[in-house]
């Protein structure tokens, strides 16, 4: 973890050896009576092409959420 705010933000190094200036930045944010979750990845190096980007969100659905779905058995 880089830097938090809290209970709004929390900004993480990156996961990926090869990508070692990516961030991934959390955010909550109320609306109504939900609380939304948005992860966005910065980064300063090239911007990754579409099958990259696949592969990076698919290792951030994993960590946030797998053991979400595996909790009501799937």
């Amino acid at each position: 973890m880089l830097e938090a705010q809290e209970p709004t933000r929390v900004l993480w190094s990156s996961l990926w050896p090869h990508r070692p200036d990516d961030e991934i930045l959390l955010e909550l944010e109320s609306v109504a009576d939900e609380t939304l979750l948005r992860f966005t990845l910065r980064t300063a190096a090239e911007y990754p092409d579409e099958s990259q980007t696949g592969h990076l969100r698919r290792r951030l659905n994993v960590l946030l959420f797998a053991d979400l779905r595996f909790s009501y058995g799937q």
